[in-house]
C-alpha cells in the first residue's frame, strides 16, 4: 500500500511539474510552435498557438507578421469571418498589404459574396494602381458579367433559327426580327462591360473575342 502512495505521488508531482511548465510558456514560445504548425501545414493548431501567443504578448507593438499568419491559417482552415477580420487587421498594420487584400477578396470569394469580393479587389487597386494582378482579376469579373448578357442575346438568337427551322415563321416575318432586335440589345448590354473589363486588362483575350462577336451581332 505504502508503494502504491508513493508512485501516486511521484505521478502527482509529475502532473504539477508539466502543468507548471506550460503554464510557463512565453508569447514567444506559442508564437514558435505555431510556426512549426504552419510548416506542417496543421493551421487550425498553428491559428490555436498564434492566438495563444497573441494572448500574452502584453503592451509590445503586435508582431505583423503573426498577425498575417494568423489570417492565412484562418483562412486556410475555412475560419472566414475570422480571416476577414484578421485580413483586415495586416492590412492595416502595413504588413504583406497586396497580399493580404488578395487573400481577403478571395475569402470573399470562397462565402460566395461578389459584391464584396469586387469592393475588395478595387480596394487593392486604390491601394496599389500598378497591380496587374488584381487588375487581371477585375478584368475576369467583368468578363463574366458582360458573358452574361452575350449568352441571353446568343440563346435568343439561337431560338428564333430553330423557329424558322420548324418553319414557325420566316426571317422575314414579325416575329423573327422582334426576336433579332431583343438579343441586339443584350449585345449592347455587354459592350460598357467589355469596356469595363478591358480598361483593367487591354490584353484579356476573351474580353476581345466577346467585343468583336457583339459588335458582329449587332451589325446583323
Amino acid at each position: 500500500m505504502n508503494m502504491k502512495r508513493f508512485f501516486l505521488a511521484i505521478v502527482l508531482c509529475f502532473g504539477i511539474v508539466v502543468s507548471y511548465a506550460q503554464d510557463e510558456k512565453s508569447a514567444i514560445d506559442f508564437k514558435n510552435e505555431g510556426n512549426d504548425a504552419l510548416r506542417a501545414k496543421d493551421y487550425p493548431k498553428a491559428l490555436q498557438l498564434f492566438e495563444e501567443a497573441l494572448a500574452k504578448w502584453g503592451e509590445e507593438p503586435k508582431d505583423t507578421a503573426m498577425v498575417y499568419n494568423m489570417a492565412y491559417c484562418a483562412f486556410q482552415a475555412k475560419n472566414y469571418d475570422k480571416a476577414l477580420k484578421l485580413f483586415d487587421e495586416s492590412i492595416a498594420l502595413d504588413y504583406k498589404k497586396e497580399t493580404a487584400f488578395l487573400y481577403k477578396a478571395n475569402t470573399y470569394k470562397a462565402l460566395k459574396n461578389d459584391e464584396e469580393y469586387v469592393k475588395t479587389l478595387e480596394a487593392a487597386l486604390a491601394s496599389s494602381p500598378d497591380d496587374s494582378k488584381v487588375k487581371s482579376m477585375l478584368a475576369i469579373v467583368y468578363v463574366k458579367e458582360a458573358n452574361v448578357f452575350y449568352s441571353a442575346g446568343a440563346t435568343i438568337l439561337k431560338s428564333a433559327a430553330a423557329d424558322v427551322a420548324a418553319a414557325k415563321y420566316k426571317t422575314t416575318d414579325a416575329p423573327y426580327k422582334e426576336a433579332t432586335e431583343n438579343a441586339k440589345e443584350e449585345f449592347k448590354k455587354a459592350l460598357p462591360v467589355i469596356e469595363k473589363a478591358l480598361d483593367y486588362d487591354p490584353a484579356n483575350a476573351t474580353a476581345k473575342q466577346l467585343k468583336a462577336a457583339c459588335e458582329q451581332a449587332i451589325k446583323g
